[in-house]
């Protein structure tokens, strides 16, 4: 089957989309094609307050629809803080860019925004038919994450924003999306749910037992140990940019989202007791520190913590012990499995972009694991490491339209193989 995945990550930066032809299973192309649309910059604003006012309502979206003005204010102030003249012309800023891209004349509001985010992901489809050649018709689905803004699995919450029927009215297309309610309400996280998909690749190419380690917002592992899918085993370790991320932004007033390329952790240093202290308390869930957990498990962005012992760091300083921890703790939650280590180490998403997070990283693997060890990017495999997550959900929702599972015991926590996800199907195929 031909289907598409878009992927709106953590970092709000774009939407990746990519085309594939799978059957559900092992065989499948993922060379059809992909591309990535940025943000403008205004929109990432919109939605991280967006993500800061649902959270702030603990997951409750209408009380943050109501109060949304105001939260966007807080934001501002609280998060990026700017000051009263600088605050202001931001809002004039954020009110331009929304209303030239709407057919409403209402202030900024939590409606819009999230309009806004599916029409941008309708013309990703639409790009991506473009550069392919492809037809609409031709396509069997679309598998359509949406915008993750809350995710309390404690509280059987996830809030994905995003409307599946009216994308799939805009491109004409069957759309897949609302992937974790099922697993959720089945006793599982909700998430991970690329494992199947990186269990596929490492069949498809013979690379088995194998680790899969992807670092977005949040950093997750996948271990392959074998073909069989009870053996699968998947966890968020921990923070992958996420926290970094969120230090620049507050110390450049929101200038500058990430530390690109390394820029700031290169020419920092490695603060141990800090380090430590962020291992210590920079994640914990109702008084347990997360780390101490065992999997399954599976993280909300908004549960990472800053801790003040940042504070007393310069910039640079900051960001390398961040990018030491963001390694530190993926390494140590798999030596905490006491389990056999694989020898092929397969790193996705774009994180690994960052060569202070991937050096420390590969020396921390290499003391734990030995010298022998092969630690790879995925591109160097010949998967796609940049379209990876967008692909994930390409396969999930041919594996939904199957009715196979999406999540597993060792993955979610789910009490047995459990599939998901609801299809919506365009205006003019509903009527037929």
């Amino acid at each position: 089957m031909l289907s598409i995945g878009l992927m709106s990550g953590t970092s709000m930066d774009g939407i990746d989309a990519a085309l594939i032809d799978t059957d559900g299973e092992a065989e499948i192309n993922d060379r059809l094609g992909q591309l990535h649309i940025p943000y403008h910059p205004c929109f990432t604003i919109l939605l991280k307050a967006t993500e800061w006012a649902i959270r702030k309502n603990k997951g409750d979206l209408e009380k943050a629809s109501l109060n949304y003005q105001q939260s966007l204010y807080d934001y501002l102030e609280d998060e990026l803080h700017l000051l009263p003249l600088a605050l202001n012309d931001k809002i004039e800023e954020l009110n331009a860019y929304l209303f030239a891209h709407s057919d409403s004349n209402q202030k900024i509001n939590l409606a819009m925004v999230i309009k806004h985010s599916t029409d941008l992901h309708g013309q990703a489809v639409q790009a991506l038919l473009q550069s392919t050649r492809y037809q609409a018709q031709q396509i069997d689905v679309v598998g359509y994450h949406g915008q993750t803004m809350f995710h309390q699995p404690l509280i059987n919450k996830s809030i994905i924003i995003g409307d599946g029927q009216a994308l799939a009215n805009q491109i004409g297309i069957t759309v897949v999306n609302d992937f974790r309610r099922l697993d959720m309400a089945a006793g599982g996280q909700g998430a991970p749910l690329a494992p199947l998909y990186h269990q596929a690749l490492a069949k498809r190419d013979k690379k088995i037992p194998a680790a899969i380690i992807n670092c977005g917002g949040i950093a997750n592992i996948t271990l392959v140990n074998s073909e069989a899918d009870s053996d699968l085993i998947a966890f968020d370790t921990g923070p992958g940019n996420g926290l970094l991320d969120r230090l620049v932004r507050h110390r450049t007033h929101g200038t500058e989202h990430m530390d690109k390329n390394g820029h700031y952790g290169l020419k920092g240093h490695v603060h141990d007791e800090v380090l430590k202290a962020l291992f210590a308390k920079s994640i914990l869930r109702a008084g347990e520190n997360y780390f101490a957990l065992p999997p399954p498990k599976s993280l909300d962005i908004g549960e990472l913590t800053l801790i003040p012992e940042l504070a007393m760091l310069t910039l640079e300083d900051a960001c390398a012990t961040l990018e030491a921890f963001t390694a530190a703790s993926i390494v140590t939650s798999v030596i905490q499995l006491n389990i056999d280590l694989p020898r092929y180490w397969v790193l996705v998403g774009g994180g690994w972009h960052n060569p202070v997070i991937y050096n420390e990283l590969k020396c921390r693997l290499i003391e734990k694991c030995g010298i022998d060890t092969s630690i790879v990017k995925a591109d160097e495999m010949g998967w796609n490491s940049q379209a990876m997550e967008a692909q994930i959900f390409a396969y999930l929702a041919v594996r939904s339209l199957q009715k196979k599972p999406l999540s597993l015991p060792g993955t979610t926590g789910v009490s047995k193989p459990h599939s998901g996800g609801q299809a919506f199907l365009p205006n003019r195929l509903a009527t037929q």
